[in-house]
């Protein structure tokens, strides 16, 4: 194979739907080493000259490590913010809910911002969720922002795919005893210190414009909303996620 044939699949990497190749894209250190502790097929790596020798020795043994100067990198792959090492990895295959562990749960729904997903699930990651379920509409979580961050969490993090508002019962976990509390701005919301019991919980977010939608929203066991000072009506839902995160899974076991 020509260096031109090994190097085509990085060319103009913004624009290409990895997807339908049954690819990712990592960019940077830390996604591309998540992709390898995940065990996760490397296709190949593309690096500057002065990590050529790093990238050898910890790359699967028989991965392809191609160079490129910075310049050169940045012109072939049409942007200059991969922090001097991309990968093509072979895309992970989601989980069936079925298996999904106990405790905790982030449940995401319409969160079509691939920056905003990717941070809830690397915040769900350190705050004590044990998974993530993705429902209608969500961006991909293995696109190269959301996998940028959730700092590659999210190929190392339990997820699961949910269809229509009729699976979210699945969220549950595998027992079904987790509570589902949807965080929306409705009548009976509670504060998030008003929310008795101490069972597992499955805390549900939706789009951050128009929140979860009515069917979704029938589903869930209780609505809790953070209260605002100073005229703010919101929060970005990735810090409002955050926020509603720890404070519930740190106080319950």
């Amino acid at each position: 194979m020509s260096d031109h044939d090994a190097l085509e699949p990085f060319s103009r990497l913004r624009d290409r739907d990895y997807a339908r190749e049954g690819l990712i894209a990592c960019e940077g250190r830390i996604v591309l080493e998540k992709a390898i502790t995940a065990g996760l097929a490397i296709r190949s790596i593309l690096c500057v000259p002065s990590d050529e020798d790093f990238w050898r020795e910890k790359a699967p043994s028989g991965t392809p490590v191609l160079c490129l100067p910075r310049p050169a990198m940045v012109d072939h792959v049409g942007f200059g913010f991969h922090r001097g090492v991309l990968a093509l990895a072979e895309r992970p295959v989601p989980g069936d809910p079925a298996t999904a562990p106990s405790g905790h749960a982030l449940v995401l729904w319409n969160v079509t911002d691939p920056d905003n997903l990717g941070t809830l699930i690397r915040s769900a990651a350190a705050l004590g969720a044990s998974r993530v379920y993705l429902g209608g509409g969500c961006a991909d979580p293995f696109s190269r922002k959301a996998l940028r961050a959730s700092m590659g969490n999210a190929l190392t993090f339990p997820a699961f795919m949910l269809g229509g508002p009729e699976e979210l019962p699945l969220a549950k976990g595998p027992d079904g005893t987790n509570r589902l509390v949807a965080a929306a701005l409705v009548p009976g919301a509670l504060g998030p210190g008003e929310l008795s019991g101490n069972e597992a919980l499955s805390l549900v977010l939706g789009n951050e414009g128009w929140g979860l939608p009515d069917d979704v929203l029938a589903n869930c066991d209780q609505a809790v909303a953070l209260p605002m000072a100073f005229g703010v009506d919101s929060l970005n839902v990735g810090a409002a996620g955050a926020i509603l995160m720890w404070e519930f899974f740190r106080n319950r076991p």
